[in-house]
């Protein structure tokens, strides 16, 4: 097939050490890229059983030099990859083979290596980060060591720089905040993220309520609620004062959503307080901050409508685990109500009990 020649040309380019191959490979990356585009097939093709598809690509990311023709390619794999839009589920789920296949064959390694390079170009191509960014999130869920990888590689901060320098970029920071908030399951990363001022940034981002930006939101309110589970970050959360920052914002995404259409929203919200009250200060802070009563009223004008118990729930766990823990208001461990036993051992354990002084 057509596709299957192009690739073949690809295989003797990267045979090909000398630099004049520039031109060839850009017209060959470009047509592969058409063909992606343009043909369902073509992708099942590249990426079906006994097909080489993408161990000629990944190979010739490898070996080429990245300035000379990775655009094409990352662009192939981002058509590779990406989850069609039309919601078959016989599709859905050739995409997530596909993600599967990039892992396998060592993608998250080669991407993760692209990053690096493009991140020292001064300043970087952002069709490209975004490209790089958007492929890093598809894939980075199926490959559970991402996050150390990225830690070895180098590239941890690259996306925490870019969205520091391009807070009012919301096409380039989203696809940056979602490879984050896959870097931040790992422990390690969350901790050092958070040192370099992650958790402060999250807050630039999220606020009171608004209709713009609202997958922006959500993607920074997930990071988030993953960096404080890391008790580093939480202490220093708890120290800046963002309990009180949490709940104001809760609050006030609960009075002016009044279709509900925002509820992950303010799950979101929810999730971070329960993150953050994981520690005996994040507790202590949330009390200061009348969060019991905040929780319980909200709570209490949701219970009314069914799509919002994930809310309650969520709401209900904070509170007890923040409750302050009482002894019981009894003098004593003795029932009020008394019943005649057939026999009582004089000194069995009964007996023993009933006997007990009242403290």
């Amino acid at each position: 097939s057509r596709t299957m020649s192009l690739l073949s040309q690809l295989e003797k380019i990267n045979l090909d050490s000398v630099l004049g191959e520039a031109d060839n490979a850009r017209y060959v990356t470009s047509k592969i890229l058409h063909l992606v585009q343009s043909q369902e097939k073509t992708k099942k093709e590249m990426t079906s059983k006994g097909s080489t598809g993408i161990e000629v690509i990944l190979s010739t990311l490898e070996v080429k030099p990245f300035n000379l023709c990775g655009y094409g390619y990352i662009a192939s794999f981002h058509f590779i990859t990406r989850l069609p839009v039309i919601n078959y589920v016989v599709i859905l789920a050739s995409g997530g083979r596909r993600a599967n296949v990039l892992v396998t064959k060592g993608g998250t390694q080669i991407l993760l290596q692209l990053l690096l390079t493009a991140s020292k170009d001064s300043p970087p191509n952002e069709e490209l980060m975004v490209l790089l960014h958007t492929l890093l999130a598809k894939i980075g869920p199926k490959d559970k060591k991402i996050g150390m990888k990225a830690r070895i590689n180098g590239a941890l901060n690259i996306s925490l720089n870019l969205v520091k320098q391009n807070l009012q970029n919301h096409r380039l920071i989203l696809p940056c905040l979602q490879v984050l908030r896959v870097y931040s399951t790992n422990s390690v990363n969350a901790v050092s993220l958070g040192k370099n001022g992650v958790v402060e940034l999250m807050f630039k981002i999220i606020g009171p309520f608004s209709k713009k930006n609202t997958s922006l939101i959500k993607v920074a309110l997930d990071t988030l609620a993953a960096l404080l589970k890391s008790k580093t970050n939480a202490r220093r959360a708890v120290d800046r004062g963002y309990v009180q920052v949490l709940l104001t914002i809760y609050v006030d995404w609960h009075r002016h959503d009044s279709r509900h259409r925002y509820m992950l929203i303010r799950k979101g919200v929810l999730q971070c307080i329960k993150s953050v009250t994981n520690i005996k200060l994040g507790r202590k802070a949330f009390i200061d901050a009348n969060g019991m009563k905040i929780l319980y009223n909200t709570s209490q004008e949701c219970l009314a409508v069914r799509t919002l118990d994930p809310l309650v729930n969520t709401s209900s766990l904070i509170m007890r685990k923040c409750f302050p823990k009482n002894r019981l208001p009894l003098p004593t461990i003795k029932s009020a109500f008394h019943f005649q036993l057939p026999i009582i051992p004089a000194g069995g354990p009964v007996a023993q009990l009933y006997n007990l002084p009242p403290d």
